[in-house]
């Protein structure tokens, strides 16, 4: 990490980085050297998919769980939950709140090598030994004779179903002060012909087969680094997007992506009469802040998408407790009302997928979301257990309620989930922990509503009514 990002940083989060080998959008080069000084490292792919792996979504009904109709027919209809503290995880289907746009990673052919199709399905895919993501994040080169790298996994992740969202690092040097891919700012003069170059990105995309579902502004904004990169005040970009926002049509714009989520970089944007507008999706990174809602940029009807992070990149992703971190990240996202998590590098050495092309520890905990709760899903209230170092969050969906519990602890936790009103007569239990890779552990039956569970230790069980 170099002086500048420290002092960006400043004292107390670059040291936290240093401890941690964390450090936000570190240049290929330094990845490629992680990778190496990996490399000797036990790097064991994770074990065999369990029997009965599931293929959720497919042939789900569209009728929401709930308490039987009052006409006497089989629809069902969701009733409060009306005992919120007796220390039970108590479902109540009928307070909804964010939508769920889905999970995913991004994907970068011009820095490291591109995914194979084979790693597309294994990452995009929702079979046996699948992850389950559903976005795709890619970079728009600088230049654009390298547009084409960007299309093959696209391509073929699209016809899986994701979602693909793009970000740029630098726009072409020769807009900018500096004259070069590395750091200045953007020439109010080169306004129009920056979002020309966005502009060229997506139809060339979406000429071959890849429509954008979101384009960002700027990759981190708000702090100077040694790679490619565009440094904007806050008043920049708001003013850019009210000049230039009008541009993109439907294409959603997502802003501001900042390192840390601060909310001092987009709150200029949110609060400007016209950029506020053009603006669809507040972005951002978590590196040195914890996810934090943003009452603001919702208020104001704006989504939530934490748009890259990953917990570390010194050790081998499937190091053990190590990677329940990257479950425990992903719960602490959905409960602060954020529609999406992106992970760095999808097939890394500490990624999802590592370079034997098998799903790995944290790609498991991943998938304990990303298999379940699919795009459209709805996270839903659930008060949180009597139990210690236990984490939960529910969702519905698809005719399906789920909940995800995350036990942190190093000791077995019993709770009690409590689904009264729903309609909910079981569920399928699926745990990750040190030794099950999404296990298929049968069904949770319930009585009048309720059924007491044991949650391994250090583990992410997710229960799913069918």
């Amino acid at each position: 990490m170099d002086e500048a990002m420290i002092r960006g940083l400043g004292v107390g989060v670059a040291l936290a980085f240093v401890a941690s080998g964390c450090a936000p959008d570190a240049p290929p080069e330094s990845f490629e050297r992680q990778a190496r000084d990996l490399s000797s490292a036990s790097d064991a792919g994770p074990s065999d998919p369990e029997p009965g792996d599931p293929e959720p979504g497919e042939g789900a009904a569209d009728a929401g769980p709930g308490a039987p109709s009052e006409d006497g027919g089989a629809a069902c209809r969701p009733l409060p939950n009306t005992d919120p503290s007796d220390g039970d995880v108590n479902l109540d289907l009928t307070v909804e709140l964010q939508n769920i746009q889905g999970f995913g990673g991004i994907n970068v052919p011009g820095w490291i090598p591109d995914l194979t199709p084979e790693q597309v399905d294994t990452a995009f895919g929702n079979g046996a030994g699948q992850i389950g993501m559903s976005i795709l994040r890619v970079r728009i080169p600088f230049d654009p004779t390298q547009f084409a790298l960007e299309v093959p996994a696209a391509q073929r992740a699209i016809a899986l179903g994701a979602k693909v969202i793009a970000s740029p690092w630098t726009p072409p040097p020769e807009l900018k002060s500096s004259g070069d891919i590395v750091g200045g700012s953007l020439n109010v003069e080169s306004y129009s012909a920056y979002a020309d170059h966005l502009l060229s990105f997506r139809d060339f995309m979406a000429e071959n087969g890849v429509p954008l579902y979101a384009i960002s502004v700027q990759n981190e904004p708000d702090i100077q680094v040694s790679y490619e990169s565009c440094d904007w005040t806050p008043q920049e970009l708001a003013d850019w997007i009210a000049e230039q926002g009008p541009r993109f049509g439907d294409t959603r714009l997502i802003a501001a992506e900042s390192f840390n989520f601060n909310p001092l970089t987009t709150d200029p944007i949110l609060q400007h009469p016209v950029a506020s507008s053009e603006v669809d999706i507040i972005g951002g990174h978590i590196y040195g802040r914890p996810p934090t809602d943003y009452p603001l940029a919702r208020s104001l009807g704006k989504e939530l998408w934490m748009t890259e992070h990953y917990t570390s990149s010194n050790i081998s992703a499937n190091a053990w407790p190590q990677a329940l971190a990257v479950g425990k990240e992903i719960h602490d996202c959905m409960a602060a009302n954020f529609s999406a998590y992106i992970w760095w590098y999808i097939r890394r050495a500490y990624g999802p997928i590592t370079e034997d092309s098998l799903v790995s520890k944290r790609g498991y905990m991943m998938a304990q979301f990303s298999k379940f709760i699919r795009p459209g899903f709805v996270r839903v209230a659930a008060t949180p257990p009597a139990a210690p170092d236990v984490f939960v969050t529910a969702y519905k969906g698809e005719g399906s309620a789920v909940v995800v519990a995350v036990n942190n602890s190093t000791s077995p936790r019993d709770i009690t989930l409590d689904a009264d009103g729903s309609c909910v007569d079981h569920f399928q239990r699926f745990t990750t922990s040190e030794t099950k890779n999404v296990a298929a552990e049968g069904d949770v039956v319930l009585s009048a509503g309720r059924a007491a569970v044991t949650l391994e230790p250090q583990s992410v069980t997710t229960f799913v009514s069918p």
